[in-house]
């Protein structure tokens, strides 16, 4: 299999984990609110994974620099995920999955930048389509007749969980070629654990109150999607291309597109669909032309 099948493969692999657990993290996040759900699916993923974390760790395998940038990213991934999961709960599903899956833009950019990676004519024009599309279906146009806001905060913050997003994914892929595609994953995933905790706790969030049975096996089910995307996220980027697995995953805002609107039933203006539609055309363009 070639390089760039395998780095397809591996990010529809991610793409299929990522659509069912932010489908069923915005359930959650409606019912429980944003730190609960975020502590709630990021233990799950460190439970689920923890096995296999005394069978790959050496101690000494990772240098300080690994250590530094691991922290760094956290950092980062506790605020994106914060965005991420408020723009669920404040706004709608059908739009934030979509607009969020544009990190591939800045994974890209960075790999451009950075790696020295150059975009061709159709990769060009995929980006220029998916930065266009996401921009019409952030705007309601039926703010304008109400009164209300033209651009919710929901999408307001999902454009934030984009851009710490993005660069988290860039960071977790260059460190996974140098020291494997699970211990970056599964330490960013531990150490962001470790932040969500005390917060939670300071914000007396971390109480059962409202959590039923549904709720809680769908965050167990979410955490453990959502760090398997991210396990083939890594994997593909160790042993192939960082922009192509990033492209190839942008499908996953079909399944929590498709929950909105049946389960919360979901609005959305003429506009924005068309917006949403051109958004996902520009990056299925940009992954078949990479």
């Amino acid at each position: 299999m070639s390089v760039v099948a395998v780095s397809v493969l591996y990010g529809v692999i991610a793409a299929i984990g990522w659509g069912v657990a932010d489908f069923l993290a915005a359930i959650a996040a409606k019912r429980l609110g944003v730190l609960r759900t975020a502590t709630g699916v990021h233990l799950a993923s460190c439970v689920a994974a923890a096995g296999y974390l005394f069978v790959v760790y050496e101690p000494g395998a990772l240098a300080w620099t690994h250590w530094a940038a691991l922290a760094a990213v956290s950092v980062l991934g506790l605020l994106a995920y914060i965005a991420f999961y408020r723009a669920l709960s404040a706004g709608p599903v059908a739009v934030v999955s979509p607009i969020t899956s544009a990190y591939a833009i800045v994974v890209i950019a960075l790999a451009m930048m950075l790696a020295g990676e150059r975009l061709g004519g159709w990769q060009a024009l995929g980006a220029a389509c998916s930065i266009s599309g996401v921009a019409l279906a952030s705007f309601d146009p039926r703010g304008f007749s109400s009164g209300g806001r033209v651009i919710g905060l929901g999408v307001l913050l999902a454009i934030a969980a984009t851009l710490g997003i993005g660069l988290m994914q860039y960071a977790l892929g260059i460190l996974s070629r140098d020291i494997g595609w699970f211990l970056p994953v599964y330490i960013n995933r531990a150490l962001v654990l470790g932040l969500f905790l005390p917060l939670t706790i300071a914000m007396r969030q971390w109480t059962l109150g409202g959590v039923t049975l549904p709720l809680a096996a769908g965050i167990a089910v979410a955490g453990v999607a959502e760090i398997g995307g991210m396990f083939a996220y890594a994997r593909g980027a160790e042993i192939g291309v960082i922009s192509i697995v990033a492209a190839a995953s942008i499908g996953y805002p079909l399944i929590p597109m498709v929950g909105g609107i049946v389960m919360f039933g979901e609005r959305l203006a003429v506009s924005q669909w068309v917006g949403l539609g051109v958004a996902l055309a520009g990056l299925f363009v940009l992954a078949l032309a990479s």
